[in-house]
């Protein structure tokens, strides 16, 4: 594959954002019509979300993202050309920063701010995928902007990007379209591994964080199937926030990250609170997801 081709397909996959959108709002409204959803503005506040965090994306996309991209490829520290096997080095460079990124993401409490937009939803559908923060331009772009400077060509990832996003789109499907795919489970990130992922059950907390291959999350032994005797119950670990609401979803954690650095009562507490993962207090150092996680899994081997 040449670059006028790979130019080509890039213009194509210009088009993929509105394949996806068609797809959640298909798929919202079979399971409206089913009944299956309950919360309907869950819907309709995730599909706002994706409007207002696309105008940042729009408006530094080409000054920030594009332009950043081609400067760090002309500095270059390799040239590694389009042969098949750049491409298959390529998606797994990429796939296994979207995990790195996606860990940081449920490890430090002001990237959590960010990415915690996307798991608030309480009920799992393609429209979930739409949910996030106004300020993830400042974050995810992090999964891909860096690749050039080893030697890959930023068409390479405006192709391999999109691909991987609508693959990681439909893992967000209900699970009542796609359920178990246990073979599939060793290799890739399905809709059941990824629904442990959007879940809130204290046994299921901060799993499964690849996007399309789970060898990542079996790797650094943060993978866990989904559990035949664990229902799953969506959303994030907060008694106050309402899935429905768009201040509260977008905004909500990070009031609550501003009141816990405005009461704590030293400066490297105030740093900490920035830094340290969601559950850490100066007070006793809090409880954090793996404690809740090693309670769950005590409390089933104990029944």
């Amino acid at each position: 594959m040449d670059l006028s081709s790979i130019k080509v397909l890039v213009g194509q996959l210009e088009h993929m954002s509105i394949i996806v959108l068609v797809l959640m709002l298909v798929e919202w409204g079979i399971l409206i019509v089913t009944s299956y959803v309950e919360k309907n503005k869950e819907g309709v506040v995730s599909i706002i979300s994706y409007l207002v965090q696309s105008i940042p994306y729009f408006l530094l996309s080409k000054v920030f993202i594009v332009a950043s991209m081609f400067w760090l490829y002309e500095n270059r520290f390799f040239t590694l050309g389009f042969q098949w096997y750049v491409w298959i080095a390529a998606y797994l460079l990429y796939d296994f920063t979207v995990f790195f990124i996606h860990l940081l993401g449920h490890k430090v409490r002001v990237l959590w701010c960010i990415h915690g937009v996307h798991h608030t939803a309480e009920e799992m559908n393609l429209t979930v995928v739409a949910r996030g923060s106004i300020f993830d331009v400042f974050f995810t772009p992090f999964n891909f902007i860096w690749l050039p400077i080893v030697g890959f060509h930023p068409l390479m990832i405006f192709v391999i990007e999109p691909i991987a996003r609508l693959y990681a789109t439909l893992t967000h499907i209900n699970e009542k379209v796609i359920g178990k795919q246990k073979q599939l489970d060793k290799i890739l990130i399905t809709p059941s591994v990824h629904r442990v992922h959007h879940a809130k059950n204290h046994i299921y907390l901060d799993r499964n964080y690849g996007e399309t291959f789970s060898i990542w999350d079996r790797l650094f032994k943060t993978f866990q199937k989904e559990l035949d005797n664990e229902k799953i119950e969506y959303g994030i670990m907060h008694d106050k926030l309402n899935s429905e609401s768009i201040w509260d979803v977008q905004f909500l954690l990070w009031k609550e990250l501003w009141l816990d650095v405005k009461k704590a009562p030293r400066l490297i507490d105030k740093v900490k609170y920035v830094f340290m993962p969601p559950g850490w207090n100066h007070i006793d150092g809090g409880k954090k997801a793996r404690e809740y996680r090693n309670e769950a899994w005590l409390n089933k081997l104990e029944k």
